[in-house]
């Protein structure tokens, strides 16, 4: 409770606290701060999404990783958004590729 009171004086973050329940999904934006407290053995599944509105965000971030200490475990990309973005260009090209030629055909 005291960090929580300190980070809300100090730093004006109003951090939030809830419980999730067997079924609950928790989105967190990207870039959004977060610990997680297990109050009973768990599995953890997560999923990182990136959509096209906020992939400039994700690249945002991914530079930002980067500043901080070698030895510091969040330095790697692990949305991986720069290899998402060469897959996404080499389908994109794929099926420009595939109307080029189905139109040379007609």
């Amino acid at each position: 409770m005291e960090h929580k009171r300190k980070l809300k004086e100090e730093y004006g973050i109003e951090p939030w606290t809830f419980i999730q329940k067997v079924g609950d999904a928790v989105f967190i934006p990207a870039g959004c701060p977060h610990q997680v407290r297990n109050l009973k053995s768990c599995i953890k599944v997560a999923l990182d999404f990136v959509s096209p509105e906020n992939v400039g965000e994700c690249f945002r971030l991914t530079e930002e990783f980067r500043t901080l200490p070698i030895n510091h475990g969040s330095t790697e990309d692990k949305l991986e958004v720069k290899k998402m973005t060469i897959y996404a260009m080499q389908d994109v090209i794929g099926k420009l590729e595939e109307a080029r030629i189905s139109y040379h055909y007609m």
